[in-house]
């Protein structure tokens, strides 16, 4: 699991490192440096060949580019160091490792408003451009002579490294706050930050790379992070055990209640992916002209009918009849392609009020609780939801914009206020979990933005809660192996052709990676 951090926490974890445990800032400013060249000359092993262009600011990042300017020049790399400013106006341990630049004779520019146009031309022809202007302390848009440079430096076309983070991106929020570098490399030092993984940010930093700067353990884990980016070989550990000698009632019954005219298949998705993932059983409750459209598909699955409305959709009186369903079962799904009828709406919150096993909820049956997210709060019962932005809006009444500006916030203040667990959706979807920690989740591509992908989704976040995971494990573990899935299905079929069956189809391939001692005797 990957430390994920904020600024302000990157900062006092080096401050610790420095002040208590007595580390040199320049020290770790040389390690940091160092690292960074050697990802370079990793991605360009002919070093000699290359000529290199280091655009250095007068911080800690210009810092850390003169460093790499060093190296890269030791190892026969043709560097040229272009400093927005002057080598006078530089302090502590980045004037330091100017000087030692200087010193070297290093071709090192200064350049300024006045003098940045007839210096332009360097830049054609440069092979790799280092981006160490600015660091992870930048909360807000640059401008003038800082936005020229930057926009210079994205018209050239060049392979752009960025050294910890872009340019111009605030690495706390994920958002784009104006002209920023795009890097085809990031070498993020010492801890990942958020907006190295969030979207928009996320689309400015290509590659990322993190590199260990020899910061101690013990600097990092006083700091008590609590947001985290999953790795395989933590879901390599919950492995639900599979006994020889167990039965289908081992693994649990996972009941889906789903499904209005014309959206049957949604259900059948979600009990389906269920059944892939691992669960013992899966029942199927829909409307009563929906069950009969899929009583033999797929022919795994137990359906039920449930009572009708007018318009189709599951009516109030449904209600004792599926309390009396949930009496056997392990997990409910409940949301898929149910619809809005208005009786359907008031069935969601009188379910939530009164059932006891763990829910996941999506789709429609978010929907279905806007305006009135307080019955999340009726009882003390498991309950992970999974919204995508739009449906967030509607269970928060905050605008599509300001969610997708503030993802983390936003999702752990709505755990914490309704004791749940939440899964935000989206190209960097991630895990809110009441007591405050968050997870990001790595895996998927644009391949899964396709009708049905929501409903396998919560197929197997249900089956994974069935068989014993506790609920933080069986949400971000769920997403995890859903967009894996999705990433073995776009290698099959390309991301334009991949539809949610696909998903389901490939969910063998993505537990057997990830769960590779699944059986155990």
């Amino acid at each position: 699991m990957i430390n994920v951090a904020l600024a302000k926490e990157m900062q006092a974890i080096d401050r610790r490192a420095i002040e208590e445990i007595g580390i040199p800032g320049i020290a770790l400013m040389e390690n940091a440096g160092r690292e960074s060249a050697r990802i370079i000359e990793e991605k360009f092993p002919l070093l000699h060949d290359k000529k290199i262009i280091v655009v250095c600011g007068k911080g800690n990042n210009g810092g850390d580019g003169f460093v790499v300017a060093r190296h890269l020049a030791n190892k026969g790399a043709h560097v040229r160091i272009i400093l927005l400013g002057t080598v006078e106006q530089i302090k502590a341990d980045p004037a330091v490792n100017a000087n030692i630049a200087k010193n070297m004779g290093l071709d090192i520019h200064s350049v300024s408003p006045d003098n940045w146009s007839s210096l332009k031309h360097h830049l054609r022809h440069a092979d790799v451009i280092v981006d160490a202007i600015f660091g992870v302390g930048l909360n807000k848009a640059v401008d003038g002579f800082y936005k020229t440079v930057i926009e210079s430096l994205n018209q050239t076309g060049k392979y752009i490294v960025a050294l910890d983070i872009p340019s111009g991106i605030d690495a706390d929020s994920g958002s784009l706050i104006g002209a920023h570098i795009k890097a085809h490399l990031t070498v993020a030092l010492a801890l990942p930050k958020r907006s190295h993984f969030l979207y928009p940010a996320a689309s400015a930093m290509g590659e990322v790379r993190i590199v260990d700067i020899s910061i101690p353990p013990q600097a990092v884990t006083a700091e008590k992070i609590q947001v985290h980016q999953l790795e395989e070989k933590d879901l390599n550990l919950w492995t639900p055990i599979r006994p020889a000698d167990s039965h289908k009632g081992s693994y649990g019954h996972v009941l889906v209640v789903a499904g209005s005219p014309g959206k049957a298949g949604a259900g059948a998705l979600t009990a389906l992916s269920a059944l892939r993932s691992g669960c013992g059983l899966a029942t199927l409750a829909l409307p009563e002209q929906c069950q009969k459209a899929v009583e033999f598909n797929p022919l795994e699955v137990m359906s039920v009918a449930l009572p009708q409305t007018s318009s189709g959709g599951i009516a109030l009186s449904a209600k004792d009849q599926i309390l009396k369903l949930c009496e056997n079962k392990s997990a409910l799904a409940l949301g898929p392609g149910l619809g809005n009828d208005p009786e359907t709406v008031e069935l969601v919150a009188q379910l939530l009020a009164e059932l006891q096993l763990p829910i996941v909820l999506d789709a429609d049956a978010l929907n279905a609780l806007a305006g009135k997210t307080q019955v999340l709060n009726a009882n003390n019962s498991i309950k992970i939801l999974s919204p995508h932005p739009k449906e967030m809006s509607r269970l928060t009444g905050k605008t599509v914009n300001d969610i997708l500006s503030n993802k983390i916030e936003v999702a752990l203040e709505f755990a914490r206020n309704h004791n749940v667990y939440l899964i935000l959706k989206g190209a960097d979807s991630l895990t809110a979990c009441p007591d405050g920690r968050c997870f990001i989740n790595p895996t998927g591509n644009a391949g899964m933005a396709t009708a049905g992908s929501g409903d396998v989704l919560t197929g197997i976040v249900a089956s994974l809660i069935s068989q014993g995971l506790p609920p933080d494990r069986a949400a971000s573990a769920g997403v995890y192996i859903h967009g894996l899935t999705g990433d073995f299905a776009e290698k099959k079929c390309g991301q334009a052709s991949l539809i949610a069956s696909e998903l389901i189809a490939n969910l063998p391939t993505a537990f057997q990676q990830v769960f590779p001692k699944f059986t155990n005797t």
